[in-house]
């Protein structure tokens, strides 16, 4: 599929003749904080959001928790989340306290850029066994995921301990205080640790070869009276992906990256950029949520979720009609 930046008189042309393109509306979006933001940066200063009648408000969130309760609260209105979140919150499974939310799955991203990263004195995950895990929360985000990365390598979940504390962001602060001894990281947080001695053990995207990490994710009731909205955020976003991948913008999506994460040391950059862009690993450039990485989330779920239950269809989980009409 390829996707098609229309010009200002195009647009006005589209919205004479469909309708599709309304006035201008504000999209309270949120999403961790991270490298994987970039084609949201990208849409936000390239105008592609706005060719589309869409203003695009960016936050983030302390954790999964928080992310749900404010959606909830109506402070956000679509995610960029775990599809593990919306498999659990949708079923009554997430954490205490925030109840079921009908969430739907309204496009994928990619794997999550998720690398279990050790203390410096780890060098294989079987020197996991008796050690401590961060996580975001226990019963949903990635947990499950690390369950079984570690149980391929012969850990059960009972013979490590957990420690939860939200973000890839906190997960590493922890790490860094010697409060765990491992947590999976994402991308650029991983690297930023591989350069301070910690040691990448594995990657969730080799050991389990397909797994839907990253979704955009709302209420269906919000999804369905608001359309257009929906739709012009889709487009908007695909032309963000579109441009971010072509050749020639790889210099300015570097720049991007810098002036958006101005932290980062400035070697790193092009090494972010290259994993963001690969084209099987990076970001989705079709926007598609990966069929057996998403059944991949609800197996880890059937095996590792409490109470147990048999895994369902993952298309229960996602309405990509909203996709479809964008890609239209």
């Amino acid at each position: 599929m390829k996707w098609h930046v229309l010009s200002a008189a195009m647009l006005v042309l589209s919205v004479a003749l469909t309708g599709v393109a309304a006035a201008d509306e504000t999209v309270k979006l949120n999403a961790f904080p991270g490298a994987g933001n970039l084609a949201v940066w990208v849409g936000q200063r390239e105008g592609l959001f706005a060719r589309h009648g869409v203003t695009v408000e960016l936050s983030h969130p302390k954790g999964s928790v928080d992310q749900m309760k404010g959606l909830l609260d109506g402070r956000y209105e679509i995610l960029l989340t775990a599809l593990d979140n919306v498999v659990a919150y949708r079923d009554g499974q997430g954490v205490a306290g925030v109840g079921t939310i009908d969430l739907v799955a309204i496009m994928g991203m990619d794997g999550g850029f998720l690398t279990l990263m050790a203390a410096p004195e780890i060098k294989t995950i079987a020197e996991l066994k008796g050690k401590v895990m961060a996580v975001d929360a226990l019963t949903t985000g990635y947990s499950f995921a690390l369950q079984e990365i570690l149980a391929r390598a012969g850990i059960a979940k009972d013979q490590v301990s957990y420690v939860t504390v939200g973000s890839s962001g906190e997960r590493w602060k922890t790490l860094q205080a010697g409060k765990a001894q491992a947590a999976l990281l994402n991308t650029p947080t991983d690297l930023d640790a591989g350069d301070r001695g910690f040691v990448a053990l594995a990657t969730v995207a080799h050991t389990l070869s397909h797994y839907q990490a990253t979704v955009a994710a709302t209420q269906r009731s919000w999804a369905g009276s608001h359309r257009i909205t929906v739709v012009n955020f889709l487009h908007g976003y695909g032309d963000a992906v579109t441009w971010l991948v072509a050749p020639e913008h790889k210099d300015a999506v570097i720049d991007i990256l810098h002036q958006e994460m101005p932290t980062l040391a400035v070697g790193s950059l092009g090494r972010i950029a290259a994993q963001l862009m690969d084209p099987r690993e990076g970001i989705a450039r079709d926007l598609a949520i990966d069929p057996a990485g998403a059944q991949m989330v609800l197996d880890l779920r059937a095996k590792y979720a409490e109470p147990a239950r048999p895994a369902g269809d993952w298309h229960n989980y996602a309405d990509l009609s909203y996709l479809a009409e964008a890609r239209k």
